[in-house]
């Protein structure tokens, strides 16, 4: 089977130039971490901020991205990565084509990393079997509630991989629940490992000073109250929940504006509710920022309105710059991180009414936004990369000593 991998691979186009392979890691171990895309998301930006952070005595890093380059995050991959991109000839074999390149350049490997789940999740799994190599997959979603929209077919090949595949890890425990619930059980080499704050990949990510509108509004952050919220323009983000709430509290009386970064298919949908709650001139939706910390520190307070997530950065990234935060009770993360609501506010998920009152004690009071940016800042000391980093090297290291047996 694996002359047959390498055939239909070579033969439809050999691939683009790699860097030289040297013939020893130097007794490293070497591995491969899988991305569909180097879009703008979430667990796209937390896998290479692991990749940045991993120690290069003891590991050689890859990354295949499944579906090309030319995205926004291409120039946050770390120089010292190998990364891989499949020709473009192998598209023509459909979702083959992924499998049977990742198996073929799985070879050179000796873990292979899942970094996200569906399709490189189903390369991971067909490729580590194939090979018989170990292989850790990675979940950053509530995966029951997120998995109600999947096709019956997409929904039986990740039931496969996930049962076949020993080690997974989950962002939060909510998340590793959900999967359990799921499948029907759980496993013994499934781990919790919470996304980490980095703080050389962001320095990466950070690209030039915002320039032209994009400038005027950081700009204008700066110089009065401002509430953001951070992520791709989807129903699953609640943005539609924050733009009303948004209205409530200009009807209150608060004066402040509200930034939303991110780009997305209901942007046009947003902008036209905004217009109907009568705040068009005081929200602004500058796009995607590929590092958004200077807005979050510029802002008053950061809502997640979200109705699923697995563990949200966003919250870490503002607890970690000292803005206060409201996050809907959704499954799952947002309780994990403000520890029950005792680091930042924690609202019913779909609640209008809850999101606004909660908004409003921070925008008002002084004495509860700095009870929030304290406890935020000491929570966010679990999430440095030291203190995640030794998780990561135990799984690796129980993925390897499990397929050598």
């Amino acid at each position: 089977m694996l002359r047959t991998v390498d055939a239909a691979a070579e033969a439809v186009a050999q691939p683009a130039p790699e860097p030289a392979w040297a013939g020893s890691a130097g007794g490293r171990t070497r591995v491969l971490f899988v991305l569909p895309e180097l879009k703008g998301g979430g667990a796209q930006r937390v896998a290479l901020a692991l990749l940045s952070e991993l120690d290069r005595n003891r590991y050689d890093v890859g990354l295949l991205v499944l579906g090309g380059d030319g995205y926004e995050l291409s120039s946050a991959v770390p120089a010292d990565v190998r990364l891989h991109y499949p020709p473009r000839a192998l598209k023509l074999l459909g979702s083959w084509g992924g499998r049977l390149y990742t198996a073929w350049l799985g070879r050179r490997y000796d873990v292979l990393v899942a970094a996200l789940e569906m399709r490189a999740t189903f390369c991971t799994h067909f490729a580590a079997r194939l090979l018989r190599k170990p292989a850790v997959l990675w979940v950053h979603i509530a995966f029951d509630r997120w998995a109600v929209g999947l096709s019956r077919k997409h929904a039986r090949r990740c039931r496969t991989a996930y049962r076949d595949i020993p080690h997974v890890v989950f962002v939060s425990d909510r998340a590793r629940e959900g999967m359990q619930h799921w499948l029907g059980h759980g496993g013994a080499g499934w781990r919790t490992i919470p996304n980490m704050f980095s703080a050389v990949a962001y320095a990466r990510a950070a690209g030039t000073v915002p320039q032209g509108p994009a400038g005027a509004v950081l700009a204008r952050m700066r110089s009065r109250p401002a509430v953001i919220g951070i992520g791709r323009l989807e129903e699953r983000k609640g943005f539609d929940l924050l733009v009303a709430a948004a209205g409530r509290l200009a009807a209150r009386g608060l004066d402040f504006d509200l930034v939303i970064l991110g780009e997305g298919k209901l942007r046009n949908a947003l902008v036209e509710q905004a217009r109907r709650e009568g705040i068009a001139e005081r929200v602004f939706m500058p796009g995607y920022v590929p590092n958004p910390l200077d807005w979050l520190k510029a802002a008053s307070v950061y809502v997640l309105s979200s109705r699923v997530e697995g563990l949200p950065t966003t919250i870490i990234e503002a607890m970690t710059v000292g803005t206060p935060v409201v996050a809907t009770d959704c499954p799952a993360g947002p309780r994990e991180l403000l520890k029950d609501g005792t680091v930042g506010l924690l609202v019913p998920m779909d609640d209008v009414d809850a999101i606004t009152d909660a908004v409003e004690q921070l925008l008002r009071s002084d004495e509860l936004r700095r009870q929030c940016i304290t406890a935020g800042h000491e929570r966010a000391r679990d999430f440095a990369p030291e203190r995640v980093l030794q998780q990561w090297d135990a799984v690796i290291g129980d993925a390897l000593a499990a397929g050598s047996r």
